[in-house]
């Protein structure tokens, strides 16, 4: 801020000097000459910050910057990432849910997924709970229908007695 400062009031004590100067030189060639000298001293007044710069320091902020901004940039995806992630998660969970009281089965299923690439895919459905033949085979179907599952990929455990824990 010191050095924008500086800049300003440099410009400012130039353009003063050099209307001045301006102001009593006489007319014809020394006034054309004198224009040319006081047009370049605003000139370099102007460009002065830029000719004291250090351009190695400042391609190294850039490249710093550079970095922090791609850093950031990875961040902000892979946070973007886990909550499209956690948004399927809840979406599928409810039409699991959905689909099993359509169904009239009273059961847990929990899928899990392969959340590699742009689409999740499922890998295994766990379901839990005393079912019936019936119950299976509709669920099978739902399953297979509804989430692209293979039969291989549905497993059935019974539902675990939960009052001795």
């Amino acid at each position: 801020m010191e050095l924008l400062k500086e800049w300003i009031l440099g410009v400012i004590a130039v353009s003063f000097l050099t209307a001045s100067a301006q102001a009593v030189m006489p007319d014809g060639a020394v006034k054309q000459v004198g224009r040319l000298a006081c047009g370049l001293m605003l000139f370099l007044a102007m460009v002065r910050p830029l000719l004291g710069m250090d351009y190695g320091s400042m391609s190294q902020v850039i490249r710093d910057y550079q970095e922090e901004l791609s850093a950031r940039q990875e961040t902000l995806e892979e946070t973007g990432k886990e909550l499209t992630e956690d948004i399927i998660a809840e979406e599928m969970d409810a039409y699991i849910r959905n689909m099993t009281e359509d169904l009239g089965v009273d059961c847990q299923i929990t899928v899990e997924w392969n959340w590699e690439g742009e689409t999740p895919t499922p890998v295994q459905a766990i379901v839990t709970g005393e079912l019936s033949d019936g119950d299976r085979a509709a669920l099978n179907e739902a399953l297979v229908r509804d989430l692209g599952l293979e039969r291989e990929q549905i497993v059935y455990q019974e539902q675990e007695d939960q009052e001795g824990a």
